[in-house]
């Protein structure tokens, strides 16, 4: 993919760590090779909600990409419990499912990333969201 996609606020990110909660190993080493090799993003890939919830203040990610179907807590509980967290409120979250709760997603603000997925829209998603994340920290700044 050509790096001119990408929005100035994504040649000098302030976090470069993007999250991947997904259970499905498959899918998540798909996304994380995808985003290493296409963008100048890291990747840390957690296989459950349990976890994310923990490691997230800790990793303190630009954005998560978070699978609606996890074993134990869905990612919209995921979601919702890391919102009520001053350390993980402003984080940009991308839900993925094959069926999301779509009502429920749009009134919290989330991306939505349907699977199947095709490299482009996973590109072109991770661009928005991450352009919108960059935006929000620098006017925070000032």
């Amino acid at each position: 993919m050509p790096r001119e996609v990408f929005p100035p606020a994504a040649q000098r990110p302030l976090n470069t760590t993007i999250m991947i909660v997904e259970d499905d190993e498959e899918v998540g080493h798909f996304l994380q090779q995808l985003i290493e090799e296409d963008t100048p993003y890291d990747t840390v890939l957690i296989e459950n909600g349990r976890t994310a919830l923990e490691k997230a203040p800790q990793i303190h990610p630009c954005l998560m990409l978070l699978d609606y179907r996890l074993p134990d807590i869905n990612g919209l509980e995921v979601y919702d419990q890391l919102q009520a967290r001053g350390e993980t409120r402003s984080m940009s979250t991308i839900m993925m499912s094959a069926t999301l709760p779509v009502v429920e997603l749009e009134k919290r603000n989330i991306y939505q990333l349907k699977k199947p997925m095709d490299i482009g829209s996973v590109i072109r998603m991770i661009t928005h969201a991450l352009a919108s994340y960059e935006e929000n920290q620098l006017q925070e700044q000032h």
